[in-house]
């Protein structure tokens, strides 16, 4: 049976003044006819005992005249809420039988009004949700919380139509525990619920896309280095005459430029797909004890391959620096990209620096410092993304393909690391990369 509107039914009350005048008169009446009767004092006393209780009964009824205005105020106030809120309002008994329900509700199902609902909707379970199951999880939550929040369904519209809401409900009790009915509110979130189901399907699609991407550019790296190397190859026999001269000097020539060319192309075919590769997560390390001057080696010598850049580079490295659990191979590779950017970015009568040092916490910081061209704040972001020249014309000083940087830092994430760049323009830069303490092994010991 549906909730009755505390309002339907009012009442009136008697005015309470006109009740005080009318028992002092008919008192008055009565002690005067006493009086002129000659009638005893136990008869005046019990008519001023009347009078009295007379009196507080009129005062009671007063009380009570007030108190009914407050309640009646307070449920047109309620009253005026529950059918002019936004959300829909709603009240339900715990088998599923709506018992009061708003405008704002019967516009999210579609009904016209609030009657037409209660009496088309007699089995919410059964008739609202698409899966007949959501109720008995309602019912479930409220059992043991007696509250449910943000319980997203699906349920049919009157239409037909599918939508989402969200429901947020508490289960009301009497005085002694016993479950009365559940009353919350509604709100349709069926545009939104939409809106973030396409966003997870766009970005699964994205990462499906991206790891074909990686695993397409992983099989073509055999077909692009084979007769990449073979170019290498042919063109270092006949630079260096292995079997024979050449006749003319100019070949020689054209053969070493073949050789550098081919070698550019090969370092750049290599970061494309390491960047493919790191993207889609198919680069992983293989961690091993390694000392940091060895490592250092191996990234300036690969410094010097990439620029052809012969000039000295100062190493500041602590001769009890503990050794690093990490992959040498990948860890160089980080760390020469950045060693060549700042030979490329250095004037000649410049320095660069491969700085190590042991932080309190353990943790190792790997710098890599320059005197070179910097570059302004704003411009560090877009540095550390991949293919970001931040000279972008065709006859830009510098050449590369801009991963080295977005390359190194991924390298240095994937040992639980991280990479930061300090620069300013004409000052230089100093690029960092934080090892984490688990990564650093035991010290080494001193030399004398």
């Amino acid at each position: 049976m549906p909730l009755t509107d505390p309002m339907d039914n009012p009442g009136r009350s008697r005015s309470p003044g006109f009740a005080v005048a009318l028992a002092v008169f008919v008192a008055g009446l009565v002690v005067g006819l006493g009086f002129s009767a000659h009638l005893g004092v136990q008869y005046i006393a019990g008519l001023v005992i009347v009078a009295v209780l007379s009196f507080v009964l009129s005062l009671l009824q007063r009380i009570a005249a007030d108190t009914h205005k407050r309640v009646t105020a307070g449920e047109s106030s309620y009253r005026a809420f529950f059918d002019h809120a936004v959300e829909g309002i709603f009240r339900t008994t715990a088998e599923g039988h709506y018992l009061a329900v708003n405008q704002a509700l019967a516009d999210i199902y579609g009904y016209q009004t609030p009657e037409a609902l209660i009496t088309g909707l007699t089995d919410i379970s059964a008739q609202l949700y698409v899966d007949q199951r959501r109720r008995d999880e309602f019912r479930t939550q409220m059992q043991t919380n007696d509250v449910v929040t943000d319980f997203v369904s699906e349920i049919y519209h009157r239409s037909g139509r599918r939508i989402w809401i969200s429901e947020n409900a508490r289960a009301v009790r009497d005085w002694s525990g016993e479950l009365l009915c559940y009353e919350g509110t509604v709100e349709d979130v069926t545009e939104k619920f939409e809106q973030d189901r396409a966003l997870r399907v766009a970005l699964r699609q994205a990462e499906i896309a991206n790891k074909m991407k990686a695993a397409f550019l992983a099989a073509m790296s055999h077909e692009l280095k084979t007769p990449l190397n073979a170019v290498l190859g042919f063109s270092e026999i006949i630079r260096d005459e292995i079997l024979g001269p050449v006749g003319h000097e100019a070949y020689r020539d054209y053969a070493g430029d073949i050789h550098k060319s081919g070698s550019r192309l090969l370092t750049v075919i290599n970061d494309v797909l390491d960047v493919s590769r790191l993207e889609g997560g198919l680069l992983t390390i293989e961690a091993r004890p390694e000392s940091v001057a060895d490592v250092g080696d191996a990234a300036i010598a690969m410094a010097r391959t990439l620029t052809q850049d012969e000039r000295r580079i100062q190493i500041d490295v602590p001769a009890d620096m503990p050794t690093l659990h990490v992959d040498p191979r990948r860890l160089s590779q980080a760390l020469g990209n950045l060693l060549a950017n700042a030979l490329k970015f250095t004037p000649e009568n410049g320095q660069v620096r491969f700085i190590v040092r042991q932080q309190p916490d353990g943790s190792v910081l790997l710098q890599v410092q320059d005197t070179g061209i910097g570059m302004a704040e704003e411009t560090i972001a877009a540095a550390l993304e991949p293919f970001r020249q931040l000279d972008g014309s065709l006859a830009r000083r510098f050449e590369g393909a801009g991963l080295g940087l977005s390359i190194s830092k991924a390298l240095a994430e994937l040992h639980g690391g991280a990479l930061s760049l300090a620069s300013a323009v004409g000052e230089g830069t100093t690029v960092t990369i934080m090892l984490p303490a688990s990564r650093v092994g035991t010290r080494a010991a001193k030399v004398a």
